[in-house]
């Protein structure tokens, strides 16, 4: 019976076998740990739309509304939701659109109760979050109220701030950076309070106004001065202003629109459309 080859390595021999072995092992073991460690890490989904909003506003409606083109009764949520869907879910369901985003995206309804908001702040600002777009989803049916206009834009607030340093954060790092947009949604405008996205626009670059104005002297007062930037981050916009303005804020990375629509009367195109503009860009 014919004898395997050997070889001399470093002095000593070694078999064919063992040498075949030893190789594919040294290439083979990094591959499989590599395998093993990157699958036990959970990367947030791609092409995350994120719903925010104060409660009840409709978010969780919307969600549904997406998912099964059809109103479906809902109570408030407690806690967030990711949702896969298909491109084909912010198209009219009765169009023929072939212009419609081609990938499945992730949507992630998140709960408005002031306790509960730090899921929709965290999904901005992570790095691992791949946030395209966020739909600030609110009832145009109840701001009537002072009460009201300030609990939708304090949440509001919070929002273009997380959206505003994580613009400057990745602006540090990388040559070009895209701005998160935010779709100012609102809803219920079929109802008859509703008010007039115009007036709506209007009453929140107010509100946000009021807000930065009051956070600005509440920073001067104890201390900060104009060049402190930690305590700075915490104004949205120019510091230098207590005037907040949806142009002004686009050098800040926040990108705004304002448009009024209806869950439960299915007038839902326009946000659609922006939704899909969202994953096109």
């Amino acid at each position: 019976m014919a004898t395997l080859p050997t070889f001399e390595i470093l002095g000593f021999p070694v078999s064919l076998p063992i040498l075949i072995i030893s190789l594919l092992a040294v290439v083979i073991i990094p591959i499989v740990l590599g395998t093993l460690f990157s699958s036990g890490k959970k990367p947030g989904p791609s092409s995350v739309i994120l719903l925010a909003g104060p409660r009840d506003a409709g978010k969780t409606s919307l969600l549904l509304y997406l998912q099964e083109k059809t109103l479906i009764p809902t109570q408030t949520s407690t806690t967030p939701a990711t949702v896969k869907l298909p491109p084909s879910a912010l198209s009219p369901a009765d169009s023929q659109d072939d212009s419609a985003p081609t990938k499945p995206f992730h949507i992630r309804d998140t709960p408005g109760h002031p306790k509960l908001r730090s899921t929709a702040l965290d999904t901005i600002i992570q790095p691992t979050e791949s946030c395209i777009g966020v739909v600030y989803v609110l009832d145009s049916a109840v701001l009537s109220t002072q009460a009201r206009i300030t609990d939708t834009a304090e949440y509001l607030y919070e929002l273009l701030l997380a959206i505003q340093k994580r613009y400057a954060v990745l602006s540090e790092s990388t040559t070009s950076t895209e701005p998160i947009p935010l779709l100012i949604a609102c809803n219920k405008n079929d109802l008859f309070t509703a008010l007039p996205s115009t007036k709506i626009s209007n009453l929140l670059q107010t509100e946000l106004s009021r807000m930065k104005e009051t956070k600005r002297k509440g920073l001067l007062n104890a201390g900060a001065g104009e060049n402190d930037d930690e305590d700075m981050d915490h104004v949205l916009g120019d510091e230098t202003s207590d005037q907040i303005t949806w142009d002004g804020l686009k050098e800040f990375g926040v990108e705004i629109s304002v448009q009024s629509g209806s869950v439960k009367s299915g007038a839902v195109d326009g946000w659609t459309s922006w939704m899909s503009a969202c994953l096109d860009a």
